[in-house]
């Protein structure tokens, strides 16, 4: 099986093409607020450098959220577009499951950290598995918290877990500025400079195990994981309740 993915969640702009578990092209490019003019292109770019022909694509994998808002918009438009052109199914996969398997991690927990602005971050929790996605285990599945409730949080599941833990891996654009947070023991990693963002190779090995598992959807179906309003959303909302009686 074929597979076009891409996620846009990010700084990162990164696409990819895999067939039958291999990655054929690769392309990232982190160019803040120019995804929406850098995204056609690379793909065009990394489709030809795989030798695959968009036509012969069995689905296309995209990372659904959480992150920026404008980038999420722009990543599910294109994907959906792809796929009513293509007339291909769509696979949704999640921005924190990626970024997490993409660290490389074989054990212990994998905690990604996406900047929410205002010591917020969207995360999740997860038990490191091997190359197989189907080994991975999310043990608290998406949400936008205060890091100090992430924090509790990991201590909570190391300690409840039947299993040792030896360390934790964070990776993410706010990984490097709250891991001091998570203590200072030596059970804290961070992932490597080049795998902190998720990586559209992750995406794509991942939308090929959803893919083979019925994870595929149509397009009119896709939708992102946001969390929470946009800024403007809540600035509007606050004005609006001002002035209502």
């Amino acid at each position: 099986m074929r597979v076009l993915a891409f996620d846009t969640a990010t700084a990162a702009c990164t696409v990819a093409v895999a067939a039958d578990g291999q990655v054929l092209s690769e392309f990232t490019l982190q160019v803040p607020r120019a995804h929406s003019v850098r995204l056609m292109p690379l793909i065009a770019q990394t489709l030809r450098e795989a030798g695959v022909d968009r036509r012969e694509l069995d689905a296309i994998a995209v990372g659904v959220g959480p992150g920026s808002f404008t980038g999420l918009r722009i990543g599910l438009a294109t994907a959906k577009g792809l796929a009513l052109a293509l007339d291909k199914p769509v696979v949704p996969v999640s921005t924190l499951a990626a970024a997490a398997y993409g660290t490389g991690a074989q054990a212990g927990l994998v905690v990604p950290l996406l900047d929410a602005k205002r010591d917020q971050v969207f995360t999740a929790v997860y038990a490191a598995g091997d190359r197989d996605p189907s080994t991975w285990t999310e043990l608290l599945g998406p949400a936008n918290l205060h890091i100090d409730e992430v924090v509790e949080r990991v201590r909570e599941l190391r300690a409840r877990l039947d299993r040792p833990w030896p360390f934790i891996t964070l990776c993410g654009d706010a990984a490097e500025q709250h891991a001091p947070r998570f203590g200072g023991d030596g059970a804290v990693r961070l992932a490597p400079a080049g795998s902190l963002l998720p990586r559209a190779s992750s995406v794509a090995t991942l939308g090929l195990s959803l893919l083979r598992s019925g994870g595929a959807m149509s397009p009119d179906a896709l939708s992102p994981v946001y969390l929470r309003r946009s800024e403007a959303e809540s600035l509007w909302e606050s004005r609006r309740s001002r002035f209502t009686p």
